[in-house]
């Protein structure tokens, strides 16, 4: 029911945007960027005749966001154009393909993934309609007693309703793709911020840059100076062209900042995250806590691959050979360096997973499917989760995104 939905909405929105005259489909087309004369608003939206029932909020109250369309949820306008049969954009994030020639390969995968239901074993960064979720690694710790809004026994911050606009921010930011200058469980922005206090020209603070042609890094959101950079920049949708974080105060002179970059900017969801070691609340069986509260360890993230105590015997061509044939991991890369793997790469979050889904398989070991965790408590007691072939977004099947780097 949900695909039929869909398809109904991306057939009105579809039927209205070839009555649009001159809609500029090239870069980011309708999403950010704009000239003092922009046409692009009327690309989505209706001043006085909106078919759609979806809603924002302006701080105090739900108002009409204004969209053509007889969409009721924010993730069915958006696949309006990003769709499986969609018309308007060559990004199709539903089944994760690239269907343009310009921008990256024509019908290769999305370096994001994807979010389809039709793709067996497909594991997702979204949950759809009204149901709420909170990200793993979220809050201080996890733990009941500490964290009052997180999700009892799961080791989750805040809830949050995940949909696009969770991370997305549709008309333009700083960061790589549109990803909010804001973001954290509501009302806590966690991440990024604004350069200046002006109320009537705010300029974002960069959380996320791109080693991309022409990447605009700075003011890209703002009237026709933003347009003009828009213009010249060249995304890359199946070739991942990540950068390492923008240097310390935006300071040439500086090195980058290992608190920013990707990994800093999921850790406004996920906290704990960019931290090597925290008191974690998983719910396992490693404590004799109920809740599974007990001190965790993770793996490093904004860190140089020369920072592997074995690096020395990294083999660095079998590494590049591997993301050439695209089976290999991307590593973040200083802004003037070349896509040649060197010691100095970032490992990040998005070196080992993607950020909308992926259908990679677990088997073995890396199913763990006798232990479940709980999502929620109710009258009747806890309810369990198993993690069946869970692959929590990673892109390789089972745990080759550890072999890839260390070749055990």
């Amino acid at each position: 029911m949900r695909k039929l939905s869909i398809l109904l909405a991306v057939a009105v929105v579809a039927s209205v945007l070839f009555l649009l005259p001159g809609i500029a489909l090239g870069n980011m087309a309708i999403h950010g960027g704009y000239s003092e004369d922009t046409d692009s608003c009327a690309g989505c939206h209706r001043a006085h005749t909106a078919t759609s029932s979806i809603t924002w909020f302006n701080g105090t109250e739900e108002r009409s966001a204004l969209l053509i369309s007889t969409a009721t949820e924010t993730f069915e306008f958006c696949f309006t154009c990003h769709g499986s049969e969609a018309a308007g954009a060559a990004t199709n994030v539903w089944d994760g393909v690239y269907e343009g020639t310009v921008h990256g390969t024509q019908d290769a995968g999305l370096n994001s993934g994807a979010f389809s239901d039709d793709v067996v074993g497909m594991n997702k960064h979204i949950y759809w309609g009204d149901a709420s979720w909170g990200a793993w690694g979220g809050g201080n710790t996890g733990n009941l007693n500490d964290d009052p809004d997180s999700i009892i026994g799961t080791g989750m911050g805040a809830r949050i309703v995940m949909t696009c606009g969770s991370c997305h921010d549709v008309h333009g930011s700083s960061n790589y793709r549109l990803l909010k200058d804001m973001v954290g469980p509501d009302p806590q922005a966690t991440v990024g911020g604004y350069l200046n206090d002006s109320p009537t020209n705010p300029t974002p603070q960069p959380f996320v840059i791109s080693n991309e042609t022409n990447y605009p890094q700075e003011g890209w959101r703002l009237g026709d100076a933003g347009a003009a950079q828009m213009d010249l920049y060249v995304p890359n949708y199946t070739e991942p062209k990540y950068a390492k974080a923008p240097p310390v105060g935006w300071d040439p002179l500086n090195e980058p900042d290992p608190d920013m970059g990707m990994s800093g900017w999921c850790s406004g969801c996920h906290t704990q995250y960019m931290s090597q070691a925290s008191m974690y609340n998983a719910n396992d069986i490693f404590d004799d806590n109920q809740w599974g509260y007990t001190m965790r360890y993770r793996h490093p993230v904004n860190t140089a691959l020369a920072n592997y105590s074995g690096a020395r015997d990294l083999n660095l061509d079998l590494i590049a050979l591997r993301r050439t044939e695209g089976t290999g991991l991307p590593t973040a890369w200083a802004d003037g360096d070349t896509e040649e793997v060197k010691l100095t790469d970032w490992v990040d979050c998005l070196t080992c997973h993607r950020s909308h889904g992926s259908d990679a398989d677990m088997e073995g070991w890396a199913t763990d499917q006798e232990e479940g965790w709980i999502t929620d408590t109710g009258a009747e007691g806890p309810f369990i989760q198993y993690p069946s072939t869970k692959n929590f977004f990673l892109r390789l099947d089972n745990r080759g995104v550890c072999q890839q780097c260390h070749y055990k």
